[in-house]
């Protein structure tokens, strides 16, 4: 299914979130008011828009293997310039993912799903100063997301060529502070992953789920997550879903509109 249908839809979102006003947790006010109103480096934001030019230069095609739930619009075969159009970190949600890394500054952060790498990216330049680990399940994809970090002279990342799973399932090197999962858009493999990293993390870990509304599977494992006792605090950020722990804290649940974007959300 492309299309969201029901409580899924983007106009029911924009109809249900709110700005600052009737934001009533100190936590999530401190989020609205300044996280989301962080202005992103302009060096940051010119450096990615001559980066994503020259990628979208590159037309020759080679074979991608998708562990996951695969992509709605693209083939088996695909070039670099396929993968950074379609890239989900690139526009208006990559700069919402430098603002959270930038605001909270994590020590130890976890991407699955490298693509391309510009997510990893992203991430890096939020917070130079933080060491992340991302995952690929494709070697092909990954060889060219190594290229792009040299492009960039990023240090701090480790690229890992592994299925989720079996990655997740040996012992972790870092107790994670951030977690970005963009790599699998299928419920029961995302709750596993989930499962599988609670013992590497910690109360105030912060989960990143891109693509909650990618179809009804995951719009329904991103309910069911806002109801689990384990996440007291959940934030519904249109395309984007937030979890912490924060076990000391009581349940609560916010949709927000992130207004700085001028709602180009999606």
């Amino acid at each position: 299914m492309n299309k969201p249908t029901g409580k899924r839809n983007y106009v029911t979102f924009l109809l249900k979130s709110k700005g600052r006003h009737g934001i009533h947790s100190a936590f999530v006010f401190n989020f609205v008011d300044r996280c989301l109103t962080t202005k992103v480096d302009k060096n940051f934001l010119t450096a990615r828009k001559s980066w994503v030019k020259l990628l979208s230069q590159d037309k020759e095609s080679f074979s991608v293997q998708d562990l996951g739930a695969g992509s709605r619009t693209l083939n088996k075969t695909r070039s670099i310039a396929q993968l950074i159009k379609t890239a989900s970190s690139r526009g208006i949600y990559g700069n919402l993912l430098w603002k959270i890394v930038h605001h909270y500054q994590p020590k130890a952060m976890l991407e699955l799903g490298t693509s391309i790498g510009c997510g990893a990216i992203t991430l890096k330049n939020g917070a130079p100063n933080a060491h992340l680990i991302t995952v690929e399940g494709c070697d092909e994809t990954l060889r060219r997301a190594y290229r792009q970090f040299e492009y960039w002279k990023l240090d701090g990342i480790t690229p890992i060529n592994s299925p989720f799973d079996e990655f997740l399932a040996i012992k972790q090197p870092y107790v994670y502070d951030l977690i970005f999962l963009d790599g699998n858009h299928q419920s029961q493999a995302t709750l596993k992953y989930l499962e599988l990293l609670m013992d590497s993390t910690h109360d105030e870990t912060l989960f990143i789920l891109d693509d909650i509304r990618w179809n009804d599977d995951m719009w329904t494992l991103w309910n069911q997550l806002v109801e689990d006792n384990r996440f007291h605090l959940s934030i519904d950020l249109g395309r984007m879903g937030l979890l912490w722990r924060r076990n000391h804290q009581a349940k609560e649940h916010f949709v927000i509109r992130p207004w700085i974007l001028k709602n180009r959300l999606f």
